[in-house]
Formats: structure tokens, sequence, C-alpha cells
């Protein structure tokens, strides 16, 4: 289906100027005409078309009627019609009149990427044009020849839909990526009628992870979206709308994740939203400069591109980026690369290919920034381009509509014109103790399909390789292994140390009633036990067992020795020394199930096994 015309801001309707003079003398078609004018001012296209053309029946030299049918024709999307009706009045038409339709016309086309027939109107236009300026007219006439000379010349790139299990909602878009490939997009279903939320999906050597929510502290039962996330992955501004809060219709807010999870999301304050519309946040790599778009006064013009910069944990009174990069037309949808000075955003203020186009500006000195520049054909086009992010390997990732309307995310290579590279700045993980959070001197090992890369930290610190798996180990901590996806989002492993009196186990080894004999059943808590012994020598460890309280004292104290004794005889016939594993056997000396529910004695027939020594 064709989009809808859109009369830009240079081709505003005949209601603009409040003609007074019509081309008609008759009051009563005059009046008509003013009807129809209220109705395309409401959206009523159908009426105010019956209406026009009862008034250009009585009167076909009207020609202010002509412009306005003519105009309502293009907006419902019936160009045929329109170009009919140009060529019945062509030769009755003052030139004034017929340049407006023509223009119009060119318009049309150029919007719908019809630039070779753009042209074609546009070359027929004299000098005036009614109701629009020589310099708006001349802005189509760039925008034509400049569209026609960049599909000339296309820069060859292809496009890629990002594949399953991504693109599972009916719509998602605006991403937002991290230095470590973690996507983080809005979503919506129940066809575009359920509220927005945000959720993101790793990008792993085995593809990408299926998509997840990304905190119930952030998504809500109100709309959550627009997000941005910092090349850390630390630092999240989204936007948030009608929340009892809210300075504006919709605000910005900020999370930063802690651990695994995010915090509870803070309204950022009355220095960055406004009480009107402001969304489409972009952080730097380093979190601490936003960019963003707001309908507040004091711009350029309808939406403008604004900053605020963090400085001592506070953000600052957010400043227009000036005529440099705003327009007196919409300007929006900022992303701010890597570098931290090359700024992509989106225009229908400045010489493109129609709809929104993507330019690059890049920041000077003193506050300045430079001419900005059309990214070009075919990453522009006669559509709409908003929302777009670029990763540090330099893929693109924006969405764009599918033959059924749903919104699908798509990424292409940008090319080395087109963006700088940059070096990609050295990313760390830390390895850190997880009672009092100190650096821990450890060996690190990172898996990848290539093999295993073996590191060792540094004050707790070591250097990045993108995995599947990151392992650290250390004498007197448990091993940890995290996989990629989980580990990206915080960048720190916390080693569990082990203590004298720590269970190995999470549950007891359970034995039948009046047996010491080991069940099949209890063979994997076997094997973790000895899994663990073998990576770690310097543990000790005390076997202890234990019976219910059926049966007398000494009974139930050999009967807890056999116990402990077939435990540790099979850790011995599996590798484990001598002089490693130490037997106590308790009896009936301490249940951990009550004695008057007989069903539950049997947790209290088992072997519990703790760490004896930690040896350094």
């Amino acid at each position: 289906m064709k989009k809808a015309v859109i009369i830009s801001f240079l081709l505003c309707s005949t209601l603009c100027w409040g003609q007074i003079d019509y081309h008609t003398k008759k009051k009563k078609l005059v009046e008509q005409y003013q009807q129809a004018e209220e109705l395309v001012r409401i959206g009523n296209l159908f009426k105010s078309a019956e209406i026009l053309n009862e008034v250009l029946n009585k009167d076909p030299g009207f020609d202010e009627a002509i412009v306005l049918l003519h105009e309502v024709l293009l907006k419902r999307d019936e160009p045929q019609r329109a170009v009919a009706l140009i060529a019945a009045k062509r030769e009755e038409l003052e030139a004034p009149y017929l340049n407006r339709l023509l223009l119009f016309q060119a318009n049309y086309a150029y919007q719908l990427g019809e630039y070779t027939q753009a042209q074609l109107y546009i070359t027929q236009l004299g000098h005036e044009v009614y109701g629009v300026g020589a310099e708006q007219v001349e802005f189509l006439k760039t925008s034509i020849q400049f569209s026609l000379e960049q599909v000339a010349d296309p820069m060859p790139l292809t496009f890629e839909e990002l594949p399953h299990p991504i693109n599972a909602f009916e719509q998602q878009y605006f991403p937002s990526i991290t230095r470590h490939g973690q996507l983080v997009f809005t979503t919506r279903d129940n066809n575009g009628r359920g509220d927005e939320n945000i959720f993101f999906s790793q990008l792993t050597e085995g593809g990408w992870t299926k998509p997840a929510n990304i905190s119930d502290q952030i998504n809500t039962d109100r709309n959550e979206g627009t997000a941005s996330i910092s090349a850390d992955g630390r630092t999240l501004v989204f936007t948030s709308c009608n929340r009892p809060d809210n300075i504006g219709s919709c605000d910005l807010y900020v999370s930063y994740k802690q651990g695994q999870q995010w915090s509870a999301p803070e309204l950022l304050n009355e220095r960055v939203n406004s009480p009107e519309w402001d969304s489409q946040p972009s952080l730097t790599a380093d979190g601490a400069t936003l960019y963003f778009v707001s309908l507040r006064p004091g711009g350029m013009g309808k939406q403008d591109i604004w900053m605020s910069r963090k400085e001592d944990g506070e953000w600052q009174q957010a400043v227009n980026l000036g005529e440099d990069v705003n327009t007196p037309e919409d300007d929006c949808s900022p992303f701010i690369y890597l570098d931290g000075q090359t700024l992509i955003f989106s225009t229908k203020g400045r010489v493109g290919l129609g709809g929104y186009d993507l330019f690059k500006t890049l920041r000077l000195a003193d506050a300045k920034w430079s001419v900005p520049e059309n990214l070009g054909y075919p990453i522009n086009d006669a559509f709409d381009q908003v929302g777009y992010c670029v990763s540090a390997d330099l893929w693109a990732y924006f969405s764009a509509s599918d033959a059924s309307g749903s919104l699908r995310l798509k990424r292409f290579k940008i090319p080395e014109n087109v963006l700088p590279q940059v070096e990609t700045p050295r990313a760390f993980g830390r390895v850190i103790d997880a009672r009092d959070e100190r650096p821990l001197q450890a060996k690190v090992e990172l898996l990848n399909n290539s093999g295993l890369i073996e590191l060792e930290t540094e004050d707790g610190v070591f250097e990045l390789q993108k995995a599947n798996q990151v392992k650290a180990k250390k004498t007197g901590y448990r091993t940890q292994l995290v996989e990629w996806s989980e580990f990206i989002t915080d960048s720190t492993i916390r080693m569990e140390p082990f203590a004298v009196g720590q269970a190995l186990l999470n549950e007891p080894i359970l034995f039948d009633f009046d047996s010491f004999e080991l069940k099949p059943s209890v063979s994997s808590q076997l094997m973790s036990v000895l899994e663990l012994l073998k990576a770690h020598p310097e543990l000790d460890i005390e076997v202890q067992g234990h019976t219910d309280s059926i049966g007398g004292h000494a009974y139930n104290q050999q009967l807890s020795e056999k116990r402990a004794l077939a435990v540790a005889a099979w850790l011995q016939a599996h590798g484990i020394g001598h002089n490693r594993v130490f037997i106590s056997s308790f009896g009936k000396k301490r249940p951990i199930s009550p004695e008057v529910d007989p069903q539950s004695q049997q947790n209290n027939r088992r072997v519990e096994i703790i760490i004896r020594t930690v040896r350094k």
C-alpha cells in the first residue's frame, strides 16, 4: 500500500493564507469553499471533495477551489485524478495557481520516491507559485535533484532482518546496543494497542538470545520505551509517559545496573525534563552526556535536539544544539557514536530524499557542530529513517515495516566513508570477593568456539575478549563459571570463599531405613562433590553420618558411622586421598526433621559433607 501523501512544510495548505479576494463573484460559492476548507482542516476529505466538485460545476474558473480540490485528491492518495484535474484546468488556470498544482504534484511524487516523475513536474514551474515562497520552491527543486543524483550512484549496502528469536513481537523499534552486543529495544504487541515495554537480547557466537523483559523495576503497565543504554551496559535512560510523577506528558528516566539487577528508575530533574514532551535519548559511551528530543519552547521550532551533561553526579541544565543542528522543522532521533564526537540524527528540515533523512555532524570546539551531511542512498530513501544505533563493529540497527505492517529490526554494515573507524575502547572485567568486594588475584579462562584463552587478573582486573563462557579460579574460592550473556550485563565475577564448616551440598545424601547402602539416586550429588574436591585440592572435608530417632543410641551411632564410611569410601575409590576425608558420626543426636512426623524421618537418615580445612 502506498503511503499517504504528506504535504510538507514547504507546501502549506491554502488555509494558511486567509484568501480574501477569491476568483469568483458568487458569495454562496465562497461560503461553500470556506466550508470545504474547514472540512479539510478537520480531515473530512470526502465531504470536502463533494462540496468542491459542486462549486466547480457552478463556476469552473474558481481557481482557489481547483487548488484545494487538487490538494484533497493528493491527500486521499488519488494521484491520477489529481493529474486529470491538472490536464482539465491547465488552460484556464492563472499561472501562479497552475504552478501551485504542479508543485504539489511534484512533492507527491518526491515523497513516494518517484524522483523522475517529480522532476518532470518541477521543471514545468513558472516563477510565481500561489501561496508558496521562492525559497520553499527552491528547497523542493534541490531535494529532487539531490535524490536523483543519489539514486543514480547508490552505496553498495546489504540490509538484513535480524533472525529468530529476534522480531518475536508485532512491533519492535528504537534499538540501542552496548559495546558487547547487548541489544535493547522497545516492543509493542496487540496490533500496536498494547503498552510499550523494553526488552533486550544478547548477541553471542551462537546467535541472538531470546528477547527478555529488561526488568520488572523498569517495565510497568504504562508505556516505557525509546531507551538508550550506555556502551558498558550499566546506565539506561528511557522514556515513560503518564506516570504519576511525570513533569510533562512523556519524560526521561534513568536506571543503573547494580550487580545483576536494575535500580528503581529515577525521574530526571527539571534541568532535563520539561512540561512538554521529552523523549528519544542517546547516551555517550561513558554515560555522562545525554542527547534527547523535546518539544519545549526555546528551540529552533517543532522537535529539537537538546543535550545535558552529568557533573558531580547531577544532570546539568539541558541546552539546545542550536542552528548548527536543529532546523525550524522536526529534528529528532539523535545517536551519539562511540567516539563521543559524531552525532547521527534525523530531520525533515534539510535537503534529502523525502520524509526524515539521517544526517551526521561532528562536534567542534566551542560547542559548535560541523555542517550536517546527508548519509545518502540507500541508507536514506523516500520514507522515514528514525531510531538508528551503531555497534562497535559498525553495524547499524534500525526498524522497518514489512508487508503486514509489523515493525521488524534490521541492520546493515556502515560503509567506511560514512563513519570514522574508531578504536573500540578497551573493556575490562573484574573478579572480586563476594563478601567484601575486594579485588582478587585469580586465573580467568575465556572459552569460545576457537578454544581457550587463559588470563590472570591484576588487582582484580582482566581485559575482556568475546567468549561463550567466563571461568574464574582461585585457591580458597569456589570456581565460578558464567555464561557470556549473563557476564556482560555486569562484567564482574563475585567469587564465594570457602569457609570451615560450610556445607558442600545444598541437600544431604539420603539413605533408606536401617540402611547404609548408597542409592543410585545420589550419584549426581557424589559426582558434584568429587569434581569440587579435584578442582580444589586445598580442601579437606568432614563426612558426617546421621540417623532417625527410631532404635537405640548405640545402634544408631554405629549405623551413622557406616553411612559416613560408605560416602568416604566412594570418594576415596574415585581418587580423593585418605588424608583429605575425615569421618564423624552423630547417630540420632542432630535431627533436621521433627520426630513427631514419621514420614519426615527419612530426612534424618542422611550424610552431610562440610569443609574441615581450607589450606592456603
